[in-house]
């Protein structure tokens, strides 16, 4: 499996989930080490953020031109995975797009989630706040582009104090004209500036894949269903993405979308007490956008099987995993 990543504060678990994914795939077709990948054939979740189904339920594009900005307040990590892999077929590299490079100006970055979810708030309180008062003035270019200019030398030291990117008020001003905060995100972390072959992943074999889901319509499985149904992918040597895990205190079933989470199950196995063989539970393994602090924590990242799916608020195609086309 590919190497652990975090998401930082940023609401992309889907982002990361779509890109471990794909790197899985690709490993697994081109026979190579996915731990021990360079930057440079790492897809990039922070540019994946970028990929959305059309709003208006238009035909999905193969062009990263059509891309949308940086979502960070959540996604669908199964259409991300098949827009990602299937129609665009690429994403940027880690090494021309990475949160991790951005957000290295952070002391003890695995203690400051909280820090990092406060600056993006922020931000967005700023953009808001700067696109009311351009509102307000409309009629007028001059003074439109002077609120836009009050705005980047508001944050400008908290965005140079805190991220590892090459920044000015110029910039800064230009990133807060964006009409919406996913692309003032966009320019403001440099996700549209990776456009070059050699700044690419490519997901290879696309043709003969396909991306299966689960459950369908009308299917009401029971948890040792749905469990029983992973292990037989997993059988196939693939990982499967898992969606709608509720992190929240409610019914998984009631559960509110800001409370859900993603994350790739990549093994199986079962676990029997040392002094009774015979009482034993079923574990996967979670490859969590979380950090390696918390892969640590769950001994790499084995949790119960049926405490994980009984936290999930099932509904048609919450798995999904890639396949050999028929």
């Amino acid at each position: 499996m590919p190497r652990i990543t975090s998401q930082d504060g940023l609401g992309i678990c889907y982002a990361h989930v779509a890109a471990t994914m794909m790197q899985a795939e690709n490993c697994r077709y081109l026979k190579k080490n996915c731990a021990q990948l360079p930057e440079s054939e790492l897809f990039s979740p922070l540019d994946l953020s970028r990929i959305h189904r059309p709003e208006d339920g238009g035909e999905i594009s193969t062009s990263r031109s059509s891309y949308q900005g940086l979502y960070i307040e959540g996604g669908d990590a199964h259409d991300v995975a098949i827009i990602g892999a299937l129609a665009t077929r690429k994403s940027a590299n880690e090494e021309c797009l990475s949160l991790d490079r951005i957000l290295s100006k952070m002391n003890t970055r695995g203690e400051t989630v909280e820090s990092q979810t406060q600056l993006w708030s922020r931000l967005k309180q700023q953009y808001d706040q700067a696109k009311k008062d351009a509102k307000a003035q409309s009629g007028c270019d001059e003074c439109v582009n002077n609120v836009y200019t009050t705005a980047a030398e508001k944050n400008i030291s908290e965005v140079e104090k805190n991220l590892n990117i090459k920044v000015d008020n110029v910039k800064l001003a230009k990133a807060f004209a964006n009409e919406t905060f996913s692309k003032f995100l966009d320019d403001l972390l440099g996700a549209s500036a990776c456009r070059k072959p050699s700044q690419m992943v490519y997901f290879e074999n696309a043709d003969n894949l396909k991306y299966d889901r689960y459950p369908s319509e009308g299917q009401n499985p029971s948890l040792d269903d749905m469990a029983k149904k992973v292990k037989e992918v997993l059988g196939t040597g693939r990982p499967v993405a898992l969606a709608n895990i509720c992190l929240g205190n409610e019914d998984a079933k009631s559960c509110k979308p800001e409370h859900l989470h993603a994350v790739v199950i990549a093994g199986y196995r079962e676990i029997c007490k040392k002094n009774n063989p015979k009482d034993c539970r079923h574990a996967f393994k979670v490859v969590n956008s979380w950090g390696k602090s918390w892969q640590d924590e769950f001994e790499g990242g084995w949790v119960d099987a049926k405490t994980l799916i009984a936290h999930t608020k099932v509904e048609p195609n919450v798995f999904g995993w890639f396949a050999d086309k028929k």
